[in-house]
């Protein structure tokens, strides 16, 4: 939900100081140390998908975009993809990024995109949040189980298989179980789940928060409730359209009952 009070600066609480760069950085190789402001075009509402890696985020994605009444929320403000889009069409700043994915993909006056926590602060930094607070949503999902979605994610750094509609790039029997990737993962996991929840108390924002387990068990009753939050009405998805699947696997199993063994 936005802000309590409508009118305060988004901020970046100090306990996200010390976040990576990677994204943030291409801005100012793109833009420089002081881009020009670009306003935000006045007419677009924003749903922000808050996420950590493997936790669920392209189901929702998915199952949002399987409404038809909204877009395909996708990674948008990954540096490589923002570096591209902006490099071809000559853009000045990342306000008109914004408006240009704004005119690319909106629907019925929202654009919904999926934010890492590195994004959400940049996109604090660079004021777009300022502009956009009155019309702006977001949703945090989770992950209950955090082992399995850190064995999740440790499959997919090594077979580069990050969502169903891909294909592996290296076999299972030739991925390497590692316990301390894992419990690294794990902590990973948590470390920015509590940093979406400090950004959001550090500016009275209550973002609806889902767990994927919960969202998979009843679909419609998440849908019901975005729809519900955002004012458009019922949303109703169709499983035709979805697309995407769990990524459950042997490999996956047996790892994660041998870490729960403690081997």
């Amino acid at each position: 939900m936005p802000p309590a009070n409508p009118h305060a600066a988004f901020v970046v609480p100090p306990q996200l100081a010390n976040l990576e760069r990677f994204h943030r950085d291409a801005l100012a190789q793109l833009f420089g140390a002081s881009p020009p402001g670009t306003a935000i075009d006045g007419t677009r509402h924003f749903l922000f998908i808050c996420f950590t890696n493997r936790c669920g985020s392209n189901y929702l994605a998915h199952l949002l975009a399987s409404t038809g009444r909204l877009n395909e929320a996708g990674e948008f403000f990954n540096a490589p993809t923002v570096t591209a889009h902006v490099r071809e069409r000559r853009l000045p700043s990342l306000g008109a990024y914004v408006n240009f994915l704004s005119n690319r993909l909106d629907m019925n006056g929202w654009l919904v995109a999926k934010l890492g926590i590195e994004q959400l602060v940049m996109l604090t930094e660079a004021r777009i949040l300022d502009q956009i607070r009155n019309r702006t949503h977001f949703i945090l999902i989770e992950r209950r189980d955090r082992v399995a979605q850190a064995v999740s994610r440790l499959v997919a750094e090594q077979n580069y298989q990050w969502t169903s509609q891909q294909a592996a790039r290296i076999p299972d029997d030739r991925l390497v179980y590692a316990r301390e990737a894992i419990t690294l993962h794990a902590a990973s996991v948590e470390a920015q789940n509590f940093m979406f929840l400090r950004f959001f108390a550090s500016n009275g924002i209550a973002p609806l928060h889902f767990a994927y387990e919960a969202v998979v068990a009843d679909p419609q009753r998440a849908l019901t409730e975005i729809g519900a939050t955002l004012g458009i009405g019922a949303l109703v998805s169709d499983p035709a359209r979805i697309g995407i699947a769990p990524q459950d696997s042997p490999l996956k199993r047996a790892w994660y009952a041998r870490y729960k063994a403690g081997g």
